[in-house]
């Protein structure tokens, strides 16, 4: 132990600083977006969810994933539905639900959306990306476990998903849905291919 590690906050405590100084930069340039744009930051959080779900999505996963309450999601929702972003369609599995579908304008929209957080690992080198991207995929990944994160559609929640399946290889996990070998930076944080392991 040395006398700085004494006068020194614990190590998870600055990194949890530093990461709330990163999401607050994030947050500030989703505001500066959304103001331009007319939306609020949950808004287009809630659009581009659904823009990346060709088949649409029900309400209560569009609240899980923005991380609000339902009162909050359905206003959000109202206001793209205002706006021409979204349709609101009676979902064919269950006549009392209604699916959103997301609009032509809505789909440019959501892919015109700059991400927030690319001035933050944009000037990371390639190796550092991938090691970041791996790191972020394993929050997640626990995130879920303590119910504080709504599922995600990631590479290691996936049943196609083989983790460390050759160990020794420079792409050490393995895809069964495409029948390839995967390193890290090909981890996906929102896979359409993705399936859920079976409980």
């Amino acid at each position: 132990m040395t006398y700085l590690d004494d006068i020194s906050s614990s190590l998870v405590t600055r990194l949890s600083e530093g990461l709330a100084r990163i999401a607050a930069v994030s947050r500030q340039l989703d505001w500066q977006t959304s103001e331009a744009e007319g939306l609020s930051p949950t808004q287009a959080d809630i659009l581009r969810f659904i823009a990346s779900r060709p088949k649409g999505v029900r309400l209560a996963a569009a609240a899980a994933h923005a991380g609000v309450r339902s009162a909050t999601a359905s206003d959000a929702v109202s206001t793209l539905v205002r706006k021409a972003l979204i349709l609101k369609h009676a979902d064919i599995t269950d006549g009392r639900a209604v699916t959103l579908i997301v609009t032509p304008r809505g789909r440019q929209c959501a892919q015109d959306w700059p991400e927030s957080f690319i001035p933050v690992v944009n000037n990371l080198d390639a190796a550092e990306q991938e090691t970041l991207l791996r790191l972020v995929t394993k929050m997640i990944r626990q995130l879920q476990t303590q119910n504080l994160i709504a599922p995600q559609r990631t590479c290691v929640a996936c049943r196609f998903f083989k983790e460390n399946a050759a160990p020794d290889k420079d792409e050490p996990h393995y895809c069964n849905f495409i029948g390839a070998p995967m390193a890290d930076r090909h981890l996906r944080i929102d896979c359409a291919e993705y399936e859920p392991i079976a409980a």
